[in-house]
């Protein structure tokens, strides 16, 4: 855990105006789980494809117990984004309205080219930097993707997918991840399309929700990874966990979204695993993973950690610098960023 001098020291109850004001650095929310009811509902009718239901029932949240409920309507959406100028909206809307209007001063975007079927890898690529850098234009939040690769797919159609990412390296592309069931796609398989992302010189992460522990290790060990994602499990392994503090492994944990999921506790709002995570020493940062399919934003999700285990604004402050540490920016973009979280910090302490 990070703590900076500049965050807000202990006080009363972390309220929604001081949780939208603190900055905030985002490294787990994906670009489809990020189109809002009404954007999802215009580019369905553009391209004639059909939804489930109407733009004000479009996300069932009650539904999403079941990750596999989600991913049905997650590619649903995914189907409706064709074109460069889709892809360019949708990236700019998350980066503002769901981005920067949270005092969110970077992320780092999951782009899964799998759920876009027929394409074009360099088209989802054109309209995504189009939308970063009109994003950075009009509001100052800073981007880079990380292009994951769809664990229930081939692991030969994801080396091929890294192939791909290789071919066209952009400075945008910092990295690549692994999303979708791994109870579908456990990691092991993906060892060889890492390694080839890392001898290519691409950062490496992965989605490790339902566990065992056990995963943990081979996205370590064999996958190379630097990061992993939700892996709330970790805590249930005291060898695991232990080399995850002694290595300072970050993992990017998603309240509101794992709740609803029960993957960070028993759905009851206590984010019981998160805490013990965080109690035990682990470098945790704090996103908010796929907001409007899941009725959340990333103010939200510092409310509702706040409020279920009493954090304050320091201590939500301390996930912000933790997640600029674990952020692929360089040295330098790094310093960038806590700069201009110090500036805020004070601006408000």
């Amino acid at each position: 855990m990070t703590t900076d001098p500049a965050a807000p020291k202990n006080g009363p109850a972390v309220t929604e105006k001081t949780a939208r004001s603190l900055p905030k650095v985002s490294l787990h929310c994906h670009l489809t789980g990020s189109v809002r009811a009404a954007t999802a509902v215009e580019l369905a009718r553009k391209h004639g494809v059909p939804l489930p239901r109407d733009a004000g029932s479009l996300y069932d949240i009650p539904s999403y117990e079941s990750l596999g409920e989600f991913l049905r309507v997650y590619d649903v959406i995914g189907s409706a984004m064709r074109d460069a100028d889709d892809f360019r909206r949708v990236t700019y809307e998350s980066l503002t309205l769901g981005g920067a209007d949270h005092t969110v001063l970077y992320r780092e975007i999951f782009v899964s080219p799998a759920s876009h079927p027929g394409v074009p890898y360099a088209t989802i690529m054109e309209g995504v930097r189009a939308g970063m850098r009109e994003a950075l234009t009009d509001r100052g939040i800073d981007s880079r993707v990380i292009v994951a690769l769809h664990r229930e797919r081939s692991a030969r159609e994801a080396e091929a997918l890294v192939e791909t990412v290789i071919e066209h390296r952009t400075e945008e592309v910092v990295g690549i991840g692994l999303d979708y069931e791994e109870v579908n796609g456990p990691p092991g398989l993906f060892a060889t399309a890492f390694r080839r992302a890392e001898r290519a010189g691409l950062n490496r992460t992965a989605h490790s929700e339902s566990g065992p522990p056990r995963h943990i290790e081979i996205l370590l060990d064999d996958l190379h990874c630097t990061r992993v994602d939700h892996g709330y499990h970790v805590v249930t392994s005291p060898p695991v966990l232990r080399r995850c503090v002694d290595e300072g492994i970050a993992f990017t944990c998603t309240p509101v979204s794992s709740d609803i999921g029960r993957y960070s506790g028993g759905g009851d709002g206590s984010h019981e695993l998160i805490d013990r995570m965080r109690r035990a020493g682990l470098r945790i940062t704090i996103d908010s993973d796929d907001p409007p399919m899941f009725g959340t934003d990333p103010t939200n999700d510092f409310v509702v950690l706040a409020g279920a285990l009493g954090y304050t604004a320091r201590d939500l402050a301390d996930f912000t610098f933790t997640a600029i540490d674990a952020c692929w920016l360089d040295d330098s973009g790094k310093d960038g960023l806590r700069r201009r979280a110090r500036s805020l910090l004070e601006e408000i302490s």
